[in-house]
């Protein structure tokens, strides 16, 4: 959308972006050029609490392991049978021992997509659904290589063959002082979140669900001060990663759900819908506004924004996919069956 208003003008470009968690929806239009030619990438995510600025996050790979074996009645000729199953359950106890003699921070998590169908019948097919992740993308590859050579012992210790697939991965995100800066002004003008005596008895109901007890809702009105220096100690993973190496980048939490409530829950699912969620949101809108005229009016601004990126990602660095050249999620995929994956 071009806007002229004033003395401002400019272009601001809205992206839908889909599958952020598994699918690595941004990833795929990184790795396009899409964000290229832009100066800076807002972004906006719910949450219990206000903040501007971005922590940083784990970079992640997300693979699927695929076992065939050969059916067989459990019972009556077990003999002939090799379980597909059996090199799920190797690969996953081969996982957790790996865990011991991993660098800090590192993340394991998985779990069995199929498994068979009947206790009495070996299981000629099994999956397996694996995410790793670390804060740095060296020690992903590392550790994504010992896990893929643990399902390829599992299967030659079975009698069993694996194929795996590489269903998403992400870069760790690189947070951006200058664009923080100015997102927690507008931010802390816009101020949070007030709760009537309905969300607030709506709240408490959501926090006993958690705590046993109510948070106090007075949270969702709070913008804490800007910290210039956030610990490494971002524990999700996001494809905003992807875009922040890309362009300077910038995001914005607010309160749409119960002070307290963790992501991924039924509660934060409960609250959204609401009109706690809708006024989180209406807060993100005008703070994310605010920044928008703020940046189209000083291109000093940008300028700091665009020399910090630089800076941080160093002067060799050249973008490269975790996902390597697989294809998005909606066409044909191409199965990878290799661990040389780049990541830089």
């Amino acid at each position: 959308m071009l806007f002229r208003s004033g003395k401002l003008k400019g272009t601001v470009r809205f992206y839908g972006c889909p599958a952020e968690e598994g699918g690595s929806g941004k990833v795929f239009m990184a790795r396009a050029g899409l964000f290229k030619d832009c100066d800076a990438a807002l972004h906006w995510h719910p949450a219990s609490e206000n903040s501007a600025g971005d922590r940083t996050t784990l970079a992640r790979i997300a693979v699927k392991f695929q076992f065939q074996g050969r059916s067989a009645h459990a019972a009556g000729a077990p003999e002939k049978g090799r379980s597909a199953l059996d090199a799920v359950e190797v690969t996953n106890f081969a996982a957790e021992l790996l865990r011991e003699h991993t660098p800090d921070y590192t993340r394991i998590h998985h779990v069995i997509t199929s498994g068979g169908k009947a206790p009495n019948v070996v299981p000629e097919f099994a999956e397996v659904y694996y995410y790793v992740r670390n804060p740095s993308r060296e020690v992903v590859r590392d550790v994504w290589e010992r896990v893929e050579n643990a399902a390829k012992g599992a299967a030659l210790g079975t009698g069993t063959t694996v194929d795996w697939e590489i269903t998403g991965g992400v870069y760790d995100l690189l947070p951006n002082e200058a664009l923080g800066r100015v997102a927690h002004a507008n931010l802390a003008a816009v101020g949070g979140v007030t709760y009537d005596a309905a969300e607030r008895e709506f709240a408490a109901a959501i926090g006993r669900t958690l705590l046993g007890k109510a948070p106090a809702p007075e949270i969702a009105a709070l913008v804490p001060a800007f910290n210039p220096n956030p610990p490494r100690d971002g524990a999700g993973s996001t494809d905003v990663g992807d875009v922040s190496w890309n362009v300077p980048t910038v995001g914005i939490r607010t309160a749409t759900w119960a002070p307290g409530t963790p992501g991924h829950s039924w509660q934060a699912v409960a609250c959204g819908g609401t009109s706690m969620g809708l006024k989180g949101m209406t807060v993100a809108a005008k703070a994310m506004a605010g920044t928008m005229i703020d940046l189209f009016s000083d291109p000093s601004a940008l300028a700091a924004a665009r020399r910090e990126l630089e800076t941080r990602r160093g002067p060799n660095f050249r973008y490269e996919a975790v996902i390597g050249d697989r294809t998005p999620p909606d066409r044909k995929s191409t199965r990878l069956n290799s661990s040389h994956i780049p990541l830089s």
